[in-house]
């Protein structure tokens, strides 16, 4: 199951790495870089059944307070 997890996530980088190296979009990259290895990291955490509730928790604690901002109650 491994590796199909990591197959999936390689397929993610099919489509954007070829342009991104060709138009030289090295902040792009990073931060696509990035993300992937974080969202990897996490999918293979799961995979090998580790906890990541605190995880969850710590990302819901950054960006709530965010969407509670952006996102308000229309006025009745």
């Amino acid at each position: 199951m491994t590796w199909v997890v990591i197959l999936v996530f390689a397929a993610l980088w099919i489509p954007d790495l070829p342009a991104m190296l060709r138009r030289q979009q090295w902040p792009e990259l990073v931060a696509f870089a990035a993300l992937w290895a974080v969202g990897l990291t996490l999918a293979l955490l799961v995979n090998y059944g580790v906890d990541v509730n605190q995880v969850t928790q710590l990302l819901r604690a950054l960006f709530e307070p965010i969407g509670k901002l952006l996102i308000q109650q229309p006025p009745v």
